[in-house]
């Protein structure tokens, strides 16, 4: 048995059996992160080692070559730009300032729709950190989701739950709903960012995310016309998964 350098232990590590690595890109990152960074808000003062550039490359290139996609975590622009040049597929967490002036700029943004990378902005998330900390990061969470939606950008609905020391809502995320229109993003934009979307960024997308032929049957019906009005997505009438009633 020969010994693996660095550079395909990494790779094993994150590829291995796994549907979508995650890269993490965050100083504050609880895990290994991918990008070298000395500055950054840590919401629970923790610091990890993270990967070189030249690492982070690698394991995208070989999950690709695999066929699998890459989420990287992020919360500042600089590490975005870092995770952008490493090829990921989507972001899970809007970027908000760090420690120092850190904008999300216009030429980051055309990147990522141009690339196609998806973006998962974790409005919840800022909103309990603002809460508890003297930080107003839910208003720039959702500001810069606004210009990334303006520019036609992919989103996916997520709220990092339990990702934080302030309570997550369980069940249907009518708070995440609630904030991604307060953002500018239509009712069929934010269904589509909880189905379709979320499909494609777990790399489930050629089994659920949408009704088609081939697909698995689960299926939601509501009492209401959400495209009018999104609160009836909490109005459940029945569901079906795998084409079997499990409520209603």
């Amino acid at each position: 048995m020969r010994a693996v350098s660095r550079r395909e232990f990494l790779i094993l590590c994150a590829t291995w059996g796994m549907g979508a690595p995650a890269l993490n890109c965050s100083p504050s990152a609880t895990k290994h992160s991918m990008i070298p960074s000395a500055r950054g808000w840590s919401p629970r003062g923790r610091w990890s080692p993270m990967l070189s550039p030249q690492e982070a490359a690698a394991i995208v290139e070989e999950a690709h070559r695999r066929g699998t996609l890459v989420s990287v975590h992020v919360t500042i622009s600089s590490d975005l730009a870092k995770a952008l040049d490493a090829g990921v597929d989507d972001v899970a967490h809007m970027v908000v300032p760090g420690a120092g002036p850190d904008e999300l700029p216009d030429d980051l943004i055309g990147r990522m729709v141009e690339a196609g990378v998806y973006w998962e902005p974790t409005l919840e998330l800022w909103q309990g950190v603002s809460s508890v900390n003297p930080v107003d990061y839910d208003r720039k969470a959702m500001d810069n989701l606004r210009r990334f939606v303006a520019a036609g950008g992919q989103v996916a609905l997520g709220t990092d739950y339990a990702g934080y020391t302030t309570e997550f809502q369980l069940g249907m995320p009518m708070k995440e709903i609630g904030w991604m229109q307060e953002a500018g993003m239509t009712p069929m934009q934010v269904i589509v960012s909880g189905t379709r979307h979320a499909a494609h960024v777990c790399n489930l997308e050629r089994e659920l995310g949408t009704l088609a032929v081939g697909k698995i049957a689960d299926v939601l019906v509501v009492d209401g016309d959400p495209l009018e009005d999104t609160h009836a997505l909490a109005n459940v009438r029945l569901v079906l998964h795998s084409g079997d009633i499990i409520r209603g």
